[in-house]
């Protein structure tokens, strides 16, 4: 455009010039001080054209986002699945069970969408929200103090704001609300090895934390972590006391890494005084490239939670481990295997008082259980799932058709499509 501007302005200085001449023949002084104004106006003009939006290849305007949202990324999933109970309880419930729940029934197990901003060094500041819809949400906002209920299917499950902050190698902190550092699984059915969740997973560990946490790349092969919390599934805090968890992340040679996370703080209702403690271990080993292995620890104690009047500490610990190989590019099989034992009965009370015949809850319960998961990549924005998992249990707490059992087979199918 500037240069279409250029070329006419000079064409009329040629006629103007030309025509002067021929004319009146002026004096060269006057004939100058016309190509002077000339060059001015050209110039102006130019200066106006330079501050406008710069033209697209179409020929439209673009517009610049704001400096805080460069860099801002989106994804999500939808996950769905199908759960057949070959025990065929009366109450269409899978016992003690965290999101899979239901039996003989399709589930929108979770719609999800991811929008977050990443920190690096170029761009140290950035924040994530993860907005949940679905039966799985429902399952976390029963059991999370301070935001929604637990009959809604929609969960707030992450939003906070981070910092890399510019100390030695790096400091990551975030403020606000995030997932929990300990266990081999996670929230997300897509990001795990298997369909269902562990016990591990559903009683052992909490889901996500209110607070600050940070953590600080010591090495190449070292990671430490921590940070201050209101407490397990807490947004609103429910004493004075805070929760605390320190960890680390070890990886001491290709294909093997340790992960470990110690958490403490007062979680009872109304009580800043008891504490609960908590010592999560992971490993993850791969010894060749089509396989790998994992296994995950966790121990806890709290303080005087057997019953409302004291009557001394809870314990519960478990172990699960997994294996998972890699048969092609769009197909794996993976299996898993653990042992969970809540032996005051404080984790899985009222799920014990849901299922047990006498309506009451059941002490020193042990549950065990072995999955195998197939799954099947059918296209890059759909996986297929389908999985088979066996539950024992020391005492007849799963229902077979209107009576109990100490066993519960069942059969799952699953959907998942990223984006």
């Amino acid at each position: 455009m500037k240069k279409v501007v250029v070329v006419m302005g000079l064409g009329l200085t040629l006629l103007v010039g030309s025509g002067a001449v021929g004319a009146d023949e002026p004096s060269s002084a006057a004939l100058k001080a016309e190509i002077e104004l000339l060059k001015s106006r050209l110039s102006s003009l130019e200066q106006r054209l330079s501050t406008r939006s710069p033209a697209t290849s179409t020929g439209q305007s673009t517009v610049s986002l704001p400096s805080g949202l460069q860099g801002v990324q989106m994804s999500g999933f939808v996950d769905t699945s199908y759960t057949y109970n070959l025990n065929e309880p009366n109450n269409r419930t899978s016992g003690f069970r965290v999101f899979d729940t239901r039996a003989e029934d399709f589930m929108i197990n979770k719609a999800e969408l991811v929008v977050e901003k990443p920190v690096s060094n170029e761009s140290p500041v950035g924040f994530r929200t993860d907005l949940d819809f679905g039966q799985d949400s429902e399952v976390v906002g029963a059991v999370t103090t301070g935001l929604g209920s637990g009959s809604d299917e929609f969960d707030l499950q992450q939003a906070y704001a981070e910092y890399l902050a510019p100390v030695g190698n790096g400091l990551d902190v975030k403020v606000g609300k995030f997932v929990t550092s300990h266990g081999a699984e996670v929230i997300e059915s897509k990001d795990n090895w298997n369909f269902s969740r562990s016990f591990l997973f559903g009683y052992a560990i909490p889901f996500t934390h209110t607070g600050l946490r940070t953590s600080y790349p010591v090495s190449d092969w070292l990671t430490a972590r921590a940070g201050l919390s209101n407490g397990w599934d807490v947004v609103d805090d429910n004493n004075k006391g805070k929760t605390l968890e320190f960890g680390a992340d070890l990886a001491p040679m290709e294909g093997l890494s340790f992960g470990g996370t110690y958490m403490f703080g007062a979680e009872q209702t109304g009580d800043s005084h008891d504490q609960r403690h908590l010592l999560d271990l992971v490993a993850t080993y791969q010894p060749f490239e089509h396989l790998t292995l994992k296994l995950n620890a966790d121990i806890a104690r709290e303080e005087d939670a057997v019953s409302e009047d004291g009557g001394g500490s809870a314990m519960w610990n478990g172990i699960a481990a997994y294996a998972k190989y890699d048969v092609t590019d769009k197909w794996s099989v993976a299996t898993r295997w653990e042992i969970f034992n809540d032996q005051d009965g404080v984790r899985t009370a009222v799920n014990a008082a849901s299922t047990s015949p006498t309506g009451s809850g059941i002490a020193d319960l042990t549950l065990t259980e072995w999955t195998l998961t197939n799954e099947y990549k059918l296209h890059e924005h759909l996986l297929a799932r389908l999985e088979y998992r066996l539950d024992k249990a020391d005492s007849a707490v799963f229902r077979h058709d209107q009576g109990f059992e100490s066993y519960q087979n069942t059969v799952a199918v699953e959907f998942i499509a990223p984006f």
